[in-house]
């Protein structure tokens, strides 16, 4: 009988690091937690303070049509991410540079989706409140979790995505 021997994968190992280090942009808290707790959030503002909102059928549309398209950002860039080799944490290393699908157009489709997704919500369930606090929501994003992944993917991957920053941009 011969001793098993391992398998070769095709798939690297994400937590081996481009280099080889454990470095990863540190952010602890994933970003669809936060926008989850600022929404319930806007959502107890709203039933101790109400606020009226746009007619129904209105804020209805224009909601739909936001999670819609927040979605298909969202359900777009995910697979697209783990089947180039990126990881969808926050807190860890990523073994491969992702620029296709979604990625050729936005940096950042997923925070996209989540933001429009955030929007359209506030939207459909006519929660004023939502929108005021999409403005920390915004600059949280981008300061607190766009920022250190930008500094962690320049040096995880130097040039390279140097280049995929001067041909893509942030949002769209």
């Amino acid at each position: 009988m011969q001793p098993d021997t391992p398998v070769a994968s095709d798939r690297p190992d994400p937590m081996a690091s481009h280099a080889g280090s454990l470095d990863n942009p540190g952010i602890r808290i994933p970003p669809p937690v936060i926008y989850i707790v600022v929404f319930l959030g806007s959502l107890w503002l709203q039933s101790r303070f109400p606020l009226p909102f746009l007619a129904p059928p209105v804020a209805l549309g224009v909601g739909a049509a936001l999670v819609a398209t927040g979605t298909l950002f969202v359900a777009t860039a995910i697979p697209t991410m783990l089947h180039g080799y990126g990881t969808l944490s926050t807190a860890g290393p990523s073994a491969a540079l992702v620029a296709q699908g979604p990625y050729r157009y936005s940096r950042n489709p997923m925070y996209l989706g989540l933001l429009l997704l955030y929007s359209g919500f506030a939207c459909v369930f006519a929660v004023v409140w939502a929108l005021p606090l999409l403005i920390p929501l915004i600059v949280y994003t981008r300061v607190g979790v766009i920022a250190p992944e930008e500094r962690y993917l320049a040096r995880a991957f130097g040039d390279a995505y140097r280049a995929y920053q001067a041909r893509v941009r942030r949002w769209l």
